[in-house]
C-alpha cells in the first residue's frame, strides 16, 4: 500500500515548489508525434514528501493512504483535455498544480500518459504504478457491515469506505486506489533493459495497444532502443467484470500514477537528494488519431505469482524469541504484560491482500477503498495500538533480508488519525537487534526486536538498547488530549505498526506471504502505569 503523488485538477492556483517544465519536452519526439496526427500535452513532475500528506491530502481526503516514509513520491502531472470533466470536489488534494493541469486524470481508450527520462541513481527499489483513483457508485450497507465485523481488520473503517467528496453522503463518487495490473519495477526494466538506476528509460500508460504500438514507433523513430521501453497496461476487465468506464465525462473511471524511489545505495544519498529535487523526466499527454483504426483494449487484468522461502523451521525460534523478549522485558525494564503468560497468543500484524483478499478487482467490486495496493511487497499491517497510558510495544519477527525474502524490509510507525505514516527503520537498523538473545534462540541472526513506547529511556538496559526503540514523541503524533491536532480525534495518541518486505530477490514480485512468518505484538505496561 502506498500513497499516490497526484494532484487534481480545478481551482488551481500558484506553484511554489520547482517542477520539471513542460518546456523541457523532448522537441524532436513532440514534432514527430504531432506530424503523426497525435495530439501532445508536454505535463511536468511534481514531488510529493510526508508534508504534502498534511498540508492538502488529508484535509480534502481525510485520508493519506498510509504513505511510505520511506520514499517520497514522483508524480506525472499533465495537461487536461479541453473537453475532460475535472472533480472540484479534488481540487488540490494532493498539492498545488500549475492552472489548466492536474495529478488524476481520465483517458479515452486511445490516449495515452508517457513518462520518460534519467533513473535515479543506484538505489533498493523504483518503480511506476498506475491505479484507479475513484470510481461512481456506492457500497452497500452488507459490504460495509462485513468489514466492520471483522475482527483482525487492521485499518479503521473510515479509510476504507468514503466518497469524494469525505463523508458525502449525497455523493454518488467512491475512493478507490485500487491496483490495475503489476508495476514496472527495477527488476522488471533490468530483466528487459540491462541495469536501469541512473539510464534513460520510457514507460507509456494507456488502454490501447493501438496506441502503445504508435507511441512505440515514434520513440524508435528517434533512436530510443526498443528494450528501454516499457508498457503499463490498462486492463479491460478483471476478474469481477469490466473497468471504466473510460472517457472524459463525470461518469468515467480517472486514475493516478506514481513514480516510487527508494533507499538510494550507501554513497548514493546527496545524488539521489538531487534527483528528487529535480527530477530529470518528461511527461507528455497523448491522444492517437482516429486513422491509426480501431482501438484494441487490452485483455483481463492478471497479477505474476509469487513466492518464498519458507521460513517454517524458524516457528520454534520465534516462539522462544517471544518468550526471551517477554523474561527480558519483565526483569530489566519492570514491565507487565498479560501476553507474557501465553506468548504465542500475541497480537499479528496481518497481510491484507492474503488475510483479507483486499486487492484491487475486489475493492472495486463493492467500491472499498484498496489504499494504493500492490504485488512489490508483503504489507504487514497492526491494528491502532494507544501510546497514552505507559504502554510499550514490542515487535518481534524474521527479518526478511536475512531469510532471502526482501530485498529492503521497512518497519513503520503510522499515525492511525490521518493514515499518515510518520517514521520508518529499514533492514539495517534492524538487523542484529534480536543477537542478544542468541543464547536462549538459534538463529537470532535472522529476527529483530524493536520496541515503539513515547519514552524510550524505560527500555534502559535491554538488548541493543538505545538502537532497538524508536520514541513517538507527540510531535510525531499527537497525544489522546490534543483536541487541536490534525486528524480523526478519535484516533489521536494511537499508531500503526506495519512492516513492509519488498521484491524477493530472484524474482519481479514481494515474497509471497503465506510462506512467511507475521509479525508478532507484545504489549507491555509500564509499574505504575
Amino acid at each position: 500500500m502506498t500513497l499516490l503523488g497526484m494532484a487534481a485538477c480545478g481551482q488551481h492556483q500558484a506553484v511554489g515548489r520547482a517542477h520539471t517544465v513542460p518546456d523541457s519536452a523532448d522537441t524532436g519526439l513532440v514534432t514527430s508525434l504531432r506530424k503523426s496526427g497525435f495530439q501532445v500535452n508536454p505535463g511536468y513532475t511534481e514531488l510529493y514528501t510526508q508534508k504534502e500528506c498534511r498540508d492538502y491530502t488529508y484535509p480534502v481526503l481525510k485520508n493519506c493512504l498510509a504513505n511510505n516514509p520511506a520514499a517520497p513520491y514522483v508524480s506525472p502531472i499533465v495537461k487536461t483535455w479541453p473537453d475532460e470533466y475535472v472533480d472540484p470536489a479534488a481540487v488540490n488534494a494532493f498539492g498545488k498544480t500549475k492552472p489548466g493541469y492536474t495529478g488524476s486524470f481520465r483517458l479515452d481508450p486511445q490516449d495515452a500518459i508517457v513518462l520518460y527520462g534519467k533513473m535515479p541513481p543506484p538505489g533498493r527499489y523504483m518503480s511506476l504504478q498506475t491505479w484507479e483513483f475513484s470510481q461512481n457508485g456506492r457500497w452497500t450497507p452488507g459490504d460495509y457491515d462485513k468489514w466492520q465485523n471483522t475482527p483482525n481488520r487492521p485499518v479503521p473503517m473510515q479509510y476504507l469506505f468514503d466518497t469524494i467528496p469525505p463523508d458525502g453522503s449525497q455523493s454518488g463518487r467512491t475512493q478507490s486506489v485500487s491496483a490495475l495490473g503489476d508495476t514496472v519495477n527495477n527488476v522488471v526494466m533490468e530483466r528487459q533493459a540491462g541495469y536501469s538506476f541512473g539510464k534513460n528509460r520510457y514507460f507509456i500508460v494507456t488502454p490501447s495497444s493501438t496506441t502503445d504500438h504508435a507511441v512505440r514507433k515514434a520513440l524508435q523513430a528517434q533512436g530510443v532502443p526498443a528494450k528501454d521501453i516499457f508498457t503499463e497496461q490498462i486492463p479491460s476487465r478483471d476478474s469481477y467484470g469490466p473497468i471504466g468506464p473510460l472517457g472524459m465525462g463525470s461518469d468515467a473511471i480517472d486514475f493516478v500514477s506514481a513514480f516510487r524511489y527508494a533507499v538510494p545505495d550507501a554513497g548514493q544519498e546527496a545524488a539521489a537528494d538531487e534527483w528528487r529535487a529535480q527530477p530529470p523526466l518528461k511527461v507528455l499527454r497523448l491522444r492517437a488519431p482516429a486513422s491509426l483504426g480501431p482501438v484494441q483494449r487490452y485483455g483481463a487484468l492478471t497479477f505474476a505469482p509469487r513466492t518464498a522461502n519458507d521460513e517454517g523451521y524458524l516457528s520454534d525460534d520465534l516462539q522462544n524469541l517471544l518468550q526471551a523478549v517477554c523474561g527480558r522485558a519483565v526483569a530489566t525494564a519492570h514491565l507487565r504484560s498479560t501476553d507474557c503468560a501465553r506468548p504465542s497468543s500475541a497480537l499479528s500484524m496481518v497481510d491484507p491482500v492474503r488475510d483479507l483478499g483486499w486487492s484491487g478487482p475486489y475493492c472495486r467490486s463493492i467500491n472499498m477503498n484498496c489504499l494504493g495496493d500492490e504485488q512489490d511487497a508483503i504489507y504487514w499491517l497492526g491494528r491502532p495500538l494507544p501510546l497514552d497510558s505507559g504502554q510499550v510495544y514490542a515487535v518481534v519477527d524474521t527479518l526478511a533480508t536475512e531469510t532471502g525474502n526482501a530485498t529492503y524490509a521497512a518497519l513503520s510507525v503510522n499515525d492511525s488519525s490521518l493514515l499518515a505514516g510518520v517514521a520508518n527503520i529499514l533492514n539495517p537498523g534492524l538487523k542484529g537487534s534480536a543477537d542478544g538473545y542468541g543464547n536462549a534462540v538459534r538463529n537470532s541472526g535472522k529476527f529483530f526486536v524493536h520496541y515503539f513506547t513515547r519514552d524510550c529511556a524505560v527500555l534502559r538496559g535491554l538488548p541493543d538498547w538505545p538502537r532497538n526503540c524508536t520514541s513517538i514523541t507527540t510531535q510525531m503524533l499527537p497525544s489522546h488530549a490534543d483536541t487541536s491536532a490534525e486528524g480523526d480525534p478519535a484516533l489521536h495518541g494511537t499508531f500503526m505498526p506495519s512492516l513492509r518486505d519488498y521484491i524477493k530477490p530472484g524474482t519481479e514480485r514481494g515474497p509471497k506471504s503465506s510462506e512467511v512468518l507475521p509479525p508478532r505484538i507484545l504489549t507491555f505496561t509500564q509499574t505504575g502505569k
